[in-house]
């Protein structure tokens, strides 16, 4: 199976749900249909992991102000990349299940599908919490529950600016 390459999601109303898009490196797109049950489930899985590298001034300051710098640092490369556009001949697929494989540098999540289909999608510490920042967005377009997202995800500029490091 190609490596995927690229992501993208997006919110459509009509369905409910969100979309993931993938795109690997042979050109090939997938449409992941995320059910809002599954989302809730995933980001309560993540967020625990999200925790930023910090010096021994940045260790000084409160968690939620440090999380919010790495997000705020996170999103400055967001949107450079077109998002993936998958055409009729995509693969779509209801996911059932994500494989959840934290490692030193990235998080790797396997999506279940069908009957026995899977796309691995492996993000650095960067792109995942893009990932969510973008998932916060689309539960907020959706109306779907917001209780689950630190204040942090948000808007992490605001956040950001109430501390400083020398």
């Amino acid at each position: 199976m190609p490596e995927i390459s690229k992501v993208s999601l997006s919110y459509l109303p009509a369905e409910d749900r969100l979309a993931l898009d993938t795109e690997d490196t042979e050109g090939g797109a997938t449409r992941l249909w995320l059910t809002q049950r599954l989302c809730r489930g995933l980001v309560q899985a993540i967020l625990p992991m999200l925790q930023p590298a910090v010096g021994q001034r940045m260790a000084q300051q409160p968690p939620e102000t440090v999380q919010s710098w790495a997000q705020a640092a996170a999103m400055q490369d967001f949107g450079k990349l077109p998002g993936v556009r998958p055409g009729p001949d995509a693969i779509t697929g209801l996911v059932n299940a994500v494989h959840i494989n934290p490692q030193e540098d990235r998080i790797t999540l396997t999506f279940d599908f069908g009957e026995g289909d899977s796309r691995v999608v492996s993000l650095t510490g960067a792109a995942l919490r893009q990932t969510l920042a973008v998932m916060h967005r689309l539960h907020v377009e959706a109306s779907w529950p917001l209780d689950l997202w630190p204040g942090w995800i948000a808007d992490p500029a605001a956040q950001a600016a109430g501390g400083a490091v020398n």
